[in-house]
């Protein structure tokens, strides 16, 4: 990521994200697994928009992100990434 103060707290921010998708996955996993006494986190924004988006079918198109689409596709890259892992979790738990 670019320097200066911009390019750090985006960073900051997009790893905030992955932790927090990290951990919902993470606590989706072990609810599945019947763990009990686990707290399910609540869903990440990012997270709430990109399913949204998915299920309308629809790019963003109003509001502050379509401004600056890279923040956006990064956070759908992260978003990707973390379902693509604990999905591959699931499917190796299940064989």
């Amino acid at each position: 990521m670019g320097g200066g103060r911009g390019g750090r707290a985006l960073e900051g921010e997009l790893e905030a994200l992955k932790e927090a998708l990290y951990n919902y996955y993470g606590a989706l996993n072990e609810v599945k697994a019947g763990i009990v006494k686990v707290s399910l986190p609540d869903k990440p924004q990012a997270l709430i928009r990109f399913e949204q988006c998915q299920a309308l079918n629809v790019q963003l198109l109003s509001g502050g992100l379509l401004g600056q689409p890279h923040i956006w596709l990064l956070e759908v890259a992260i978003i990707r990434d973390t379902q693509s892992l604990f999905a591959g979790l699931q499917n190796t738990k299940s064989e």
